[in-house]
């Protein structure tokens, strides 16, 4: 923000932190007409105003219920759900993010001013000279406004003092570009500088989706993208009408997306997995797998149902290509295995059976995702791990005597587990160059955090500090019999080819503390090592995540099948660079979360 700007928007705050309108320096004018406000607010630098301002200056139909805690607004073009101290509005039925939540303050229901203003495609203007925040009315509104006027209606033009040419606008965002990012969801992300109010939707004939941003500015149209991505083909923009920017997305088929907004302005948009065919076999082991195709894992939730029995495996976020179809299997207890589109963002698989089956692992092979199945109830699967697990590895939790701990370190006796990946006959995946072995990068990683987290007040247990097996169960009976606050497990990745590269963390979504700890630990590592972002991923069929009684991540620091990560996973400079970013993302973690 410019200077200048700064001032302004300061001066803005003051004058809406004052008592009343009327202790302020400034006015503010709708239209034509000065708003006396009785009382306004500032939330993280957020102006909030009382909902009737709305309803008494630009003709809305406000319906509010305080004891409830809920409010509805009506324009011609928008009804506007709201809800106390909620920061998501429903608009036109739509779910939108607003910077702030509504509040209750003295019988008053007190909203985001910046949120409607934008989301009316209106300019929310400061003239410096004259002193007066304004809202300059469209023609539009302004019709709607004078046709619902009881008498003679109010001057909707500005007043004659005020130069619009001489105003700043204050926090109008900016549509810089749309940047295709691709990945097996291929993601686009919309850069803008603020907050911007959005409507989209899906057309088809042909396939395309699309998005209407009001209240924007640009220097667009931008030059329209080919991409023959395997969903999106082209991206296309252009100026609808004068106060909507449309995005056009044209894809290869139909499917649903998600649109997320990042805390700095812009919206990333994330198309969903395709699942093409599936099938099903027996393993050497004579354990049942059903297999089925996708560009990349989704996750999946499970559930038992009776009378017939059928276990249901709903994949979130996908759609399914070709259309619904039955695949008879005849294995008992398996009779028979279909699959659909069940919503629009999930595609439900259903397993015909005459006893009991569960799902215990996910595997990826030879470019399909394949599910084991056991045969037999969930409590006969967790008997038979207890029956075949080893005996766990007692920890040994050693302080040296000589070691003090300074009780103002940030991480002052915490107890963190840190777990190299796999180890002894157990190699891990292996460099396609120079034939890297995954447990020989884990370890000196390692080992490095540890000594760091040590240095910052923490106690270090290690499920392995030298070239040993430690078998999955044993790994997170550590963690929890020494009562660890975190457990991190150190791996490196692989992928069929050469291409796949940069840095991502798992994490069970069963629990909101992983998906914070895999938030800052990937975020504070990536940029670290200025790597490829591949984002966090939420897995359900990892032992080490399941059972863990802590917060825990699994973090993949790089690919051994990529010919430069390889060569860098084994630099001891760059080691030490990953346990650096690891350990920013521990620090963080703790100093916002706990």
């Amino acid at each position: 923000m410019q200077k200048y700007g700064l001032i302004i928007f300061i001066a803005l705050i003051m004058f809406f932190s004052a008592n009343s309108a009327a202790d302020a320096a400034f006015s503010f004018y709708i239209g034509g007409q000065k708003v006396e406000l009785a009382a306004s607010q500032v939330v993280n630098g957020n102006i909030l105003i009382p909902a009737s301002v709305l309803r008494d200056y630009m003709a809305a139909d406000v319906e509010s219920d305080l004891e409830a805690g809920k409010l509805s607004i009506s324009f011609p073009t928008h009804t506007i759900i709201m809800e106390i101290g909620s920061p998501t509005a429903k608009v036109n039925g739509e779910e939108q993010i607003m910077d702030v939540a509504p509040q209750a303050v003295d019988g008053e229901f007190m909203i985001p001013l910046r949120f409607v203003v934008d989301l009316l495609g209106l300019q929310l203007s400061f003239d410096a000279k004259q002193a007066v925040l304004y809202i300059n009315l469209s023609d539009e509104l302004a019709d709607w406004v004078r046709a619902r006027a009881e008498g003679e209606p109010a001057d909707l033009n500005l007043p004659e003092f005020l130069n619009p040419e001489q105003s700043t606008t204050i926090g109008t965002p900016v549509l810089k570009k749309i940047v295709f990012m691709g990945g097996p969801r291929s993601r686009v992300f919309i850069d803008l500088d603020g907050f911007a109010a959005y409507e989209s939707f899906l057309l088809t004939n042909p396939d395309r989706m699309v998005i209407d941003l009001t209240g924007v500015r640009w220097d667009g149209p931008f030059p329209e993208q080919v991409i023959n991505d395997t969903l999106v083909r082209r991206i296309r923009s252009d100026q609808f009408d004068h106060r909507t920017i449309r995005i056009v997305f044209d894809l290869n088929r139909a499917t649903d997306y998600e649109i997320n907004r990042w805390p700095d302005g812009g919206l990333e948009i994330e198309f969903n997995y395709q699942i093409r065919d599936i099938g099903y076999y027996r393993d050497e082991e004579q354990n049942p797998r059903i297999w089925f195709e996708a560009n990349e894992q989704p996750m999946f939730s499970v559930q038992m149902l009776p009378s017939p029995m059928r276990l249901v495996l709903d994949f979130q976020s996908t759609t399914l290509l070709d259309g619904a179809r039955e695949l008879q299997v005849g294995d008992p207890p398996l009779r028979s295995v279909r699959i659909s589109q069940n919503t629009p963002s999930i595609t439900r698989m259903v397993l015909d059976l005459d006893g009991p089956m569960i799902p215990i692992e996910v595997e990826e092979i030879n470019g399909r995702y394949e599910i084991i199945l056991f045969e037999g109830t969930e409590q006969e699967y967790q008997a038979k791990l207890e029956r075949e697990a080893p005996k766990p590895v007692e920890p040994e939790l050693l302080i040296p005597e000589d070691r003090k701990i300074d009780d103002s370190l940030p991480l002052a006796h915490r107890i963190l587990v840190v777990d190299p990946g796999h180890g002894g006959s157990d190699p891990g995946t292996i460099g396609n160059v120079l034939g890297v072995f995954e447990k020989d990068v884990v370890l000196p990683i390692s080992l490095e955090l540890g000594r760091l987290l040590e240095e910052q007040g923490a106690i270090v247990v290690y499920t392995r500090n030298d070239d040993r097996y430690v078998s999955y169960f044993d790994r997170v009976a550590i963690a929890n019999m020494v009562n660890a606050e975190i457990f991190i497990s150190v791996h490196a990745n692989s992928y069929e080819g050469t291409a796949a590269r940069g840095v991502e963390t798992l994490y069970n979504p069963l629990y909101l503390e992983n998906f914070r700890l895999a938030q800052v630990v990937q975020s504070e590592l990536v940029n670290h090592l200025d790597a490829k972002n591949r984002g966090v991923r939420p897995r359900t069929d990892l032992h080490v995540l399941n059972n863990a009684e802590m917060p825990a991540v699994l973090v993949e620091v790089g690919f051994v099948s990529h010919p430069e990560e390889e060569k860098l996973l084994i630099d001891p400079d760059y080691q030490k660079k990953i346990a650096e970013g690891l350990l920013n993302g521990v620090l963080l973690f703790f100093q916002n979360y706990r």
